[in-house]
């Protein structure tokens, strides 16, 4: 009997599990914004300098590249992205950087906050912004987004807003 016992068991347990595989097994399916990605984005700058070098406000109309990578956290979506605004007749020219990007999917909208640091003339600054994005399809994301960066450097105040529209393409 002791010997029987074991085997029942076995045998039970391997005979109910392909009932359960499906209500035990972990998802690894992620929202349809977790994964690699690489962008273009399109949108305007509105800038201004004004001190020791003064440049009144103004808008230039800009394309722009990204390239990221997100993780689903619970319900959250954690990721980083790296972009380059070409925005040449800027108060601050060009600007690269990278950005921790935090949003909460709904399905195929996500809302999302960024915060990082942007790099280039005038100064290496905090960047920061908002943005939704919608899941066309699976690979395919389309974006809006409001950011900004200020700084004081060189006897200067700089001020950058940047509103643009996008697509992400993501790599499943």
């Amino acid at each position: 009997m002791k010997k029987l016992f074991p085997v029942l068991v076995l045998s039970l347990t391997a005979s109910m599990s392909p009932v359960y595989a499906n209500t035990l097994a972990p998802t690894t399916t992620g929202s349809l914004f977790s994964g690699p990605y690489v962008g273009f984005k399109f949108g305007a700058n509105v800038s201004s300098a004004s001190g020791a070098i003064n440049k009144p406000s103004h808008t230039t109309i800009f394309p722009g590249f990204t390239a990221g990578y997100g993780v689903d956290i619970g319900s959250v979506m954690l990721g980083a992205e790296a972009f380059v605004d070409l925005h040449d007749g800027s108060a601050t020219y060009k600007d690269g950087g990278l950005d921790a990007k935090l949003g909460v999917p709904f399905g195929k909208i996500m809302p999302y906050a960024r915060v990082g640091f942007t790099a280039d003339w005038p100064s290496t600054r905090p960047h920061w912004g908002l943005g939704v994005e919608y899941a066309a399809t699976k690979n395919l994301g389309v974006t809006a987004e409001w950011t900004g960066d200020h700084a004081n450097a060189k006897d200067t105040r700089w001020n950058n807003n940047s509103f643009t529209v996008g697509v992400h393409y993501y790599f499943r």
